[in-house]
C-alpha cells in the first residue's frame, strides 16, 4: 500500500512539474509590417548610385532642396499612407499632406507605393534594409543614357 502511494504522489508532482510555464517567454519578433508602420519616417540621406554597387556617389542633399528633406511618409497598416511636406514647401500650391497606396511584393524584399502624388515615390523598391528605426530602399532608375540607382535612408 505504501508503494502505491508514493508511486501516486510521484506521479502527481511529475504532472505538475512538467505542466509549468516557462518564466521567461520569448520576445515576439516585429514583422516588417510592424516595423514599417510604428511612425512617421523623415529623410536621413540618399541619392545617386552611379554604378549601382550600393555606395551614394552623388548625395541627395545636391539633388533635392530642403523643402524636399523636412517631409515625411507614414506608411499605415492597412497598406494606406499619407506623406507630409513639412515645415517647408517646395511649391506653395502643393496640398500639404497627401494620401498614398503601398504593399508589399516578392516575399517583402521588395514595396510598392502608387497613386502618390510625388512622381520619385511611386513605383517598385527593393527594400534593402527595414528596422524598427531604419529603412534603406533603391530603386533603379534612369537618369539621361545613364541607368543608376537611387538610395534612400529613411529614419523615425
Amino acid at each position: 500500500m505504501k508503494i502505491f502511494s508514493l508511486l501516486t504522489c510521484l506521479l502527481i508532482g511529475i504532472g505538475f512539474w512538467s505542466c509549468s510555464k516557462d518564466s521567461d517567454p520569448a520576445p515576439v519578433q516585429p514583422t516588417k509590417t510592424d516595423n514599417i508602420s510604428s511612425s512617421a519616417w523623415k529623410y536621413e540621406s540618399g541619392g545617386v548610385d552611379q554604378d549601382k554597387n550600393g555606395t551614394i556617389d552623388i548625395a541627395g542633399t545636391t539633388l533635392f532642396g530642403p523643402c524636399s528633406l523636412d517631409n515625411t511618409i507614414t506608411f499605415k497598416k492597412d497598406n494606406t499612407g499619407i506623406t507630409d511636406e513639412g515645415s517647408i514647401k517646395c511649391n506653395g500650391t502643393d496640398p500639404q499632406s497627401a494620401p498614398f497606396n503601398w504593399s508589399f511584393a516578392d516575399a517583402e524584399a521588395n514595396i510598392t507605393i502608387s497613386n502618390n502624388i510625388f512622381s520619385l515615390l511611386n513605383g517598385k523598391f527593393k527594400v534593402v534594409s527595414l528596422t524598427s528605426s531604419a529603412f534603406t530602399l533603391s530603386k533603379d532608375s534612369t537618369i539621361g543614357p545613364l541607368s543608376v540607382s537611387l538610395i534612400v535612408n529613411l529614419k523615425h
